[in-house]
């Protein structure tokens, strides 16, 4: 009977371990990567594409290699079809971002402005992407003081406390059709709870009816903080293709996911997939306990 039980108890142990596989780090730095040292060597590139671009004030001596940020150096996953194959669970979307190809957004900041290097890596004979990293080009930001992609989840996550910072690995994400600019995963050992925009042109593209504060969405006004969504709603609203239409500030409309309208046939949809996919091995070590002390009953007997 103890056998039975410890052989029970071991399986529970290993459902345990298997739903903690999401990283305890709050998102993908370079440093905590195998690609640091190629992205450091791009350094020289860095500042040439930099200041043969977005550097255009004639006054300035352009940014120099202690300009560059690579610490704070972002891992972009892109092109993950999050919304268009519906991905809700915690294994649905670690599998997704495993086989998506990724990016490394570089910061710099020089003369009060914020710059951004994006390191990419050229497709092999196989057209894959191989290990070979170039730069393929960088963005300026007008605007002084713009925050880093960290620095602007940080000051969202400020405005939304029911998004603890420590209780989720955030992952940055570009081009998950239909929201085509990078936005930010929430998720933690147990599920993807939040969709959180990465900046205003993502921001601009889905709203929530149902809160006053969000139906004047405009990707063209400057705001400080992003709403934390339901990811769950955002996968739903994507499938029934649920837009509505806002003003903007440049006199017109813009076509707007909207998230509150969640149709109910998705919402049962996704509730039996999220439980078939999570709870399926758990679902079984239930029964498997139910037949042990059913057994052991019988033995007893």
């Amino acid at each position: 009977m103890k056998r039975k039980l410890g052989i029970f108890w071991g399986l529970v142990g290993a459902v345990a371990v298997s739903a903690m596989s999401v990283s305890a780090s709050t998102f993908e730095t370079l440093p905590d990567s195998g690609d640091y040292e190629k992205i450091v060597a791009l350094a020289d590139e860095i500042v040439s594409s930099t200041n043969g671009g977005p550097v255009y004030d004639p006054f300035s001596e352009g940014v120099t290699v202690d300009d560059i940020d690579f610490d704070n150096a972002l891992k972009e996953y892109i092109d993950t079809p999050l919304f268009t194959s519906e991905l809700l669970s915690v294994s649905e979307v670690e599998t997704a971002l495993e086989e998506s190809d990724y990016i490394w957004i570089v910061p710099i900041k020089a003369y009060g402005h914020l710059y951004e290097a994006c390191a990419v890596r050229a497709d092999g004979e196989d057209g894959q992407p191989s290990d070979a990293w170039h730069i393929s080009g960088t963005r300026g930001y007008e605007n002084d003081n713009t925050p880093t992609y960290i620095e602007q989840l940080k000051t969202s996550l400020a405005a939304n406390p029911d998004v603890a910072w420590e209780d989720y690995q955030f992952h940055l994400v570009g081009g998950a059709d239909p929201i085509r600019f990078p936005i930010w995963i929430a998720m933690n050992e147990k599920s993807v709870e939040y969709l959180i925009p990465g900046r205003e042109d993502a921001a601009g593209c889905l709203t929530d009816s149902s809160r006053a504060e969000n139906n004047t969405n405009d990707m063209f006004v400057k705001r400080t903080a992003f709403p934390a969504y339901s990811y769950p709603s955002v996968v739903a609203a994507v499938a029934d293709s649920t837009y509505i239409e806002l003003e903007n500030s440049l006199g017109g409309t813009s076509s707007v996911l909207d998230v509150a309208a969640q149709p109910g046939k998705y919402q049962h949809k996704m509730m039996y997939r999220m439980l078939m996919t999570e709870g399926g091995v758990l679902a079984a070590i239930i029964v498997l306990g139910v037949v042990v002390r059913r057994k052991s009953k019988r033995e007893d007997a």
